[in-house]
């Protein structure tokens, strides 16, 4: 069988796990597998002056379909606006018909993948309705699409089995289901994605909603967690579990900073979300840069860009691999402002102006 081989050319390049920066740098990528990253330009490659190479993005937190009224519930409280299943969000949700769902779906992938985000994970309300949305949107999707379903009726394992052909795994609004329902749902999806709304609030932390879902849910993944202690920080990274932080929602809700710091020093394998889509944008490098000045916030004089870079991109789990020699392809070629290249630190930079992106590398659905 014929192989596709192709050589790139960039000025930069972030590679590794460790996002190591390299100057001037040849990749030969065959069949989306990079097979050699070299110094210096090869002569027969496709050359980006200006461009710097990097894996893509992961946003690790959306609900798309909140995106069908911006700016609703401006005045509320954030259980009158988001809770379940009795609150604006659902009263507007429910007017909706399936095509209007799925397309401003498609509309957030689309919009996530023009600044380089090549994976989302999204929780999908409405029940049944949601999940048939969600598995739409992936045959659909032009980037990888992490589609979390939830009953918003009754929960019993007859329709969990239903929901679990429809999705790629279950998203839980909180621990106020109850341990039973949280135990059934981990038993049903524990082969695939299981995740939580967590210490959102700080109602919701006083009642241990943290040690409750790790106990009846057993969860992969866990949002916001935006009133935690370094004690409950340290349990996640013991875990094994993924924490995705939302920032600029958790200002918008006014529910707190999350102490993205005290996440990093405790290890915790940490991502980014956007969260609620008709209440905050796509871009996901908003959300980096407010967690770079929250981290010098409540960190003065400290320097996590690189810790924050990482936490929004190598994430093999989740469909985004560094970039590295033996590993497929799934990264984004950038062409950065003056500003990255007389910088004196690059990652900051990065994080603050990111330039366009000129190239994806490594999506079938993508024409490269």
């Amino acid at each position: 069988m014929e192989t596709s081989s192709r050589v790139t050319n960039v000025e930069y390049a972030l590679v590794g796990p460790d996002l190591e920066i390299l100057h001037k740098v040849n990749l030969v990528i065959e069949d989306n597998i990079v097979e050699h990253i070299g110094n210096g330009w090869d002569s027969k490659g496709e050359t980006y002056p200006n461009s710097l190479l990097m894996p893509g993005l992961v946003n690790g937190h959306t609900h798309a379909f909140d995106g069908l009224v911006p700016e609703y519930g401006v005045s509320l409280s954030l259980k009158e606006v988001v809770g379940d299943p009795r609150s604006e969000k659902y009263r507007i949700l429910k007017g909706h018909e399936f095509d209007d769902l799925k397309n401003i779906t498609l509309n957030l992938l689309t919009k996530s993948l023009s600044i380089g985000v090549l994976s989302v994970i999204d929780f999908k309300e409405l029940d049944m309705l949601g999940a048939k949305v969600a598995k739409a949107v992936k045959n659909e999707s032009p980037i990888n699409y992490i589609g979390l379903g939830r009953l918003d009726q009754e929960i019993n394992e007859e329709r969990l089995f239903a929901l679990k052909e429809l999705v790629d795994g279950y998203g839980v609004s909180s621990i106020s289901l109850g341990e039973a329902s949280l135990e059934l749902i981990g038993r049903v999806f524990g082969d695939k994605w299981t995740a939580i709304h967590i210490s959102e609030t700080l109602k919701q932390n006083l009642i241990n909603d943290l040690e409750t879902a790790i106990s009846a849910l057993k969860p992969k993944l866990v949002v916001h967690g935006t009133n935690l202690t370094n004690e409950e920080f340290s349990m996640i990274a013991e875990r094994g579990i993924k924490l995705v932080v939302c920032p600029r929602s958790n200002m918008w809700f006014s529910v707190g900073i999350p102490k993205i710091p005290m996440m990093f020093d405790a290890k915790v394998d940490l991502l980014f979300g956007t969260d609620n889509y008709g209440l905050i944008d796509h871009n996901l490098w908003k959300e980096m840069e407010m967690a770079l000045l929250i981290s010098r916030l409540l960190s003065p004089s400290s320097d996590f860009s690189r810790d924050i870079l990482k936490s929004a991109t190598v994430h093999p789990d989740l469909g985004v691999n560094p970039i590295e020699e033996g590993k497929k392809i799934t990264g984004i070629i950038l062409n950065p402002v003056d500003r990255f290249e007389a910088s004196l630190n690059k990652y900051m930079s990065l994080i603050k102006s990111p330039g366009n992106v000129v190239r994806v590398l490594g999506l079938p659905r993508i024409l490269n």
